[in-house]
């Protein structure tokens, strides 16, 4: 065989190696639905057609509501929030998306947010209503132990979400009921990783902080106010984890009509039924693109999408715009390129597909998609 043969051979070897490689490589999108109970899950395909293409549904039960993936991208946790309150897992195939059940243990309440940390050891969760908190160890098959390591009271009222920072070394509780945020210290090397003490910072009466977001390079932190609808931004202490509001931006638009909103009786009660929310701010997510250039957030009464530039040097805000998504939209996302945006809603049958101009901001619909009913948690996976 002459040289020009042998690179001949080799160029159609390599290349159909990039194709078979490049066939176990796609980003997932997976939907949680709480009428439905399970899972809606999706391929992102990109190009000059971007589409969500159906990979299938996968059982859960009633009020399967966060999710959570593992660092490495290979398992999928759910929080159940009807009784038996638990955690379903799931072996995430890399080559398809599809969700294999792997088993479910049981929660100490009802968790509405479950993080993993960066080290992919430990599963932390919070509870709104029973105010408290928990941390499991995660074996290294993905499989979550049932025994918690930790389970304590929060510290405050109604924590909402439970969020690490970039180095794993601190961890966010915002608590919606009694306007503060907790800022625990976490060692993933102890038996017990997550500091039951903590210190707080405390945002103004009734505006109610719902989840919050560290940006990538770790210097800030933003919060999204539930019952007023505000991004509050926080310089980050890099080496103690303390936080500084250094803004609060409106994520309404100036013409809107929406009032304060205040926490929401317990459903089922006399009071839930005569309470009206119909002119209330009622935000919900908050998500960075991941090369922190824009920000987003929800509002669910009036279903609205907004957008924000970030100034890199400063990490405060400027408001762009606000747009009409599906209703009322609990849960969104950005994808891991930062070129996609998914949205759903909790009282929408579509899934909403958006493109992110990478200069403005601006979010572009390309199309909607059938999605399950009571849809509010939107997570990405990229498998490699």
């Amino acid at each position: 065989m002459n040289k020009k043969s042998i690179f001949r051979n080799l160029a159609i070897a390599v290349t159909g190696l990039g194709v078979a490689t490049s066939a176990y490589c796609g980003t997932y999108v997976y939907i949680s639905n709480i009428d439905d109970a399970d899972i809606t899950a999706y391929e992102l395909t990109t190009g000059l057609t971007p589409h969500l293409t159906s990979v299938g549904r996968f059982p859960a039960n009633k009020f399967v509501m966060p999710m959570t993936v593992s660092p490495d991208g290979k398992n999928l946790y759910a929080s159940v929030r009807s009784k038996p309150f638990s955690l379903y897992m799931y072996q995430i195939d890399q080559t398809n998306g599809q969700l294999k059940w792997t088993g479910a243990i049981p929660l100490p309440d009802s968790m509405v947010y479950v993080s993993t940390d960066k080290t992919g050891k430990w599963l932390l969760a919070t509870s709104f209503g029973g105010h408290n908190n928990s941390v499991n160890q995660i074996q290294a098959n993905g499989y979550v132990n049932p025994v918690p390591a930790e389970a304590f009271m929060s510290g405050g009222k109604n924590p909402h979400a439970i969020v690490f920072d970039q180095t794993n070394k601190f961890v966010y509780v915002p608590q919606l009921g009694t306007d503060e945020i907790k800022i625990h210290a976490f060692n993933d090397a102890q038996l017990k990783p997550l500091s039951e003490t903590s210190t707080s910072v405390s945002l103004q009466k009734q505006q109610g902080p719902r989840h919050i977001f560290i940006s990538s390079d770790n210097k800030y932190a933003y919060v999204i106010t539930e019952m007023t609808g505000e991004v509050i931004v926080f310089s980050r202490d890099i080496k103690t984890g303390s936080l500084t509001q250094i803004q609060a931006a409106s994520s309404l638009p100036s013409d809107s009509k929406l009032v304060p909103g205040r926490p929401r009786p317990p459903t089922g009660s006399p009071e839930a039924t005569a309470f009206d929310d119909s002119n209330m701010i009622f935000n919900a997510e908050i998500k960075l693109t991941p090369n922190g250039k824009f920000l987003y957030t929800s509002e669910r009464t009036k279903s609205t999408l907004s957008g924000f530039e970030v100034n890199s040097q400063t990490g405060k805000v400027k408001y762009l715009f606000t747009i009409p998504t599906e209703e009322m939209p609990r849960g969104f996302n950005v994808d891991p390129s930062g070129q996609f945006l998914v949205a759903t809603g909790q009282k929408s049958d579509k899934v909403s597909l958006y493109s992110i101009n990478q200069v403005t901001g601006e979010l572009t619909l390309i199309e909607r998609v059938p999605g399950g009913k009571g849809a509010n948690w939107v997570t990405f996976v990229k498998t490699k």
